[in-house]
This record gives structure tokens, sequence and C-alpha cells, in this order.
């Protein structure tokens, strides 16, 4: 085998695998939202973070954001977003927060305290990276909040319902990235 032919299969491979990891990842968006908080059971999460994860941890940043392009465009497309546009926009921009954070400090190295620091850090900067966009966002999503004498209100939000979400959100991703990541690389999956 030439080394064009070689690069040339490497790529498809890497190309197959990001649609596969973007078809399931998009499959567990669908299947499996569930709210975190039963007092605000608008705010959601669900499992199709975990390919992504993946994804970013062995293909890189780049596919990461990739895969939650193509993952947002099928959950818009099938219908699934309550939040329309706007909603796939905001989870498009933490999601990939997270996996570009993640793919970044893995890129080098795979071992499990690597990928413990980048889950860690990815999450920090989702949750950090969430608190600007939500003042944005939330009085897109709820105009009572847009009022100027809200702004105290749309503060609390934030900080005491919409911070910690995310950082559940991301803790979960986490908890579950971890052992399907060592049992994969047990089986020499990865």
């Amino acid at each position: 085998m030439s080394w064009n032919q070689f690069n040339r299969t490497k790529k498809l491979r890497v190309l197959v695998y990001t649609g596969i990891l973007a078809a399931l990842s998009f499959v567990l968006m669908r299947f499996t939202e569930f709210p975190i908080f039963a007092s605000f059971p608008f705010l959601k999460t669900d499992l199709g973070d975990i390919p992504i994860l993946l994804g970013a941890i062995q293909l890189g940043p780049l596919y990461a954001v990739a895969i939650v392009f193509i993952k947002n465009l099928l959950f818009l497309a099938s219908g699934g977003s309550e939040g329309g546009v706007l909603g796939i926009f905001v989870n498009f921009i933490a999601v990939s927060t997270f996996g570009l954070i993640v793919g970044l400090i893995t890129m080098k190295r795979k071992n499990l305290p690597t990928i413990l620091f980048g889950l860690f850090a990815g999450l920090a900067a989702m949750a950090l990276v969430m608190i600007p966009v939500n003042l944005w966002a939330v009085p897109l999503f709820s105009p009572n909040f847009a009022k100027p004498e809200m702004k105290h209100e749309l503060y609390d939000y934030i900080l005491k319902v919409n911070l910690p979400f995310n950082i559940a959100k991301g803790a979960i991703d986490s908890a579950i990235i971890i052992p399907l990541w060592l049992a994969l690389r047990k089986r020499k999956v990865l």
C-alpha cells in the first residue's frame, strides 16, 4: 500500500468514525432527554454528549465540534428541539466548548490523568462560558427577564439554576465517559 493510499484510508476511517459518532449522538440526544432539576423541567440534559466527548478524546477538538454541529442539525431537522433554533445554538456553544477543551487537552496524551484533567477543565470552561451566553439567551426564551426591573432575578436565575445545571450536566457526562473510555480501551476498540 502506498503512502497516499494509507492517508486516504486513514482519512476515510476518521470521516466514517465522525459520522457514526454524530449519528449516535443524535439518537442519544433525541431519545434520552431528561430534566436534572424537577423544579425546572425545561432544563434537560441527555446522553448525546458522550459520543462527542469520545470523539474529542480520540479524534481531537475540531472533530468534536463537527460532531456537535452535525448532531444539532439532525436534532433541529427532526423537530426534537423545544427551544428551537435558539436552544440548538445555546446547546452548540455549551457542548462545543466542553468538547473543544477536552480535545485540546487530550490531543497529545490519552491516559486517564490527562482525560480526567481534560474533563474537569472542559466542564469548568463550559460552565463559565454559559454564564454570559445565558445572560443573553434567557431573556430571549423568557421575555419577563428582559425587563430592567428583572435584572437581579436574571442574575439569580443564572447563578442559582443555570450554572448548577451546566455543572451537573458536565459531571454526568464525565462520570459516564470515564468507565466507557476505559472499557473501550481495554477491549482495544480505541
